[in-house]
């Protein structure tokens, strides 16, 4: 073996096994060694939870993104999953002025949102989006403003960048 192929070679050896648990062969490719996977691994990105939604008993750890689409609107989407049994669960929380709205998706179908009967208030204040003290319904008919009331709760987010824009199709 050359001696200017010795630190490919073992660099090609240290990546490997730096690789932990993959299956690896390696095949001698032009005179240097090439190392290539025979399995493969899926790595899914951990959620990074910077907020939670209480609803009634039952309390989420959301991975949110914000956004600011104008002065004093503020918009927050979180994703994440269902202590309990794992389905996906979505929020939203959208500050804007007059118009302040909280929804949390559970699976595909099952929605609760805030109340119409009740005050809702969306505080925004040094990178923090709350509002607490929300009446949950499930299937809330928005022409009689009626739903099946479902508890309390509140929500958090710490936001600690905002994006300029709403995401597409908001």
């Amino acid at each position: 073996m050359k001696y200017r192929t010795l630190p490919l070679f073992i660099a090609v050896l240290l990546v490997g096994a730096s690789c932990g648990g993959d299956e690896t062969k390696s095949e001698w490719v032009q005179g240097e060694p090439q190392v290539i996977p025979t399995s493969t691994t899926t790595v899914v990105p951990e959620l990074v939870t910077n907020g939670w939604i209480q609803l009634g008993d039952l309390s989420f750890d959301l991975e949110f993104t914000c956004y600011s689409p104008g002065a004093g609107d503020v918009t927050a989407i979180g994703i994440g999953e269902h202590p309990d049994n794992g389905q996906w669960v979505e929020a939203l929380i959208q500050g804007f002025l007059g118009q302040p709205y909280v929804g949390l998706t559970i699976g595909e179908s099952v929605r609760y949102e805030a109340s119409l009967d009740s005050p809702l208030e969306v505080f925004v204040h040094d990178g923090t989006i709350s509002a607490g003290a929300i009446e949950w319904v499930r299937g809330l008919d928005l022409d009689s403003g009626v739903g099946e009331r479902i508890g309390y709760g509140a929500v958090f987010v710490s936001c600690s960048e905002y994006v300029r824009d709403l995401p597409e199709d908001y």
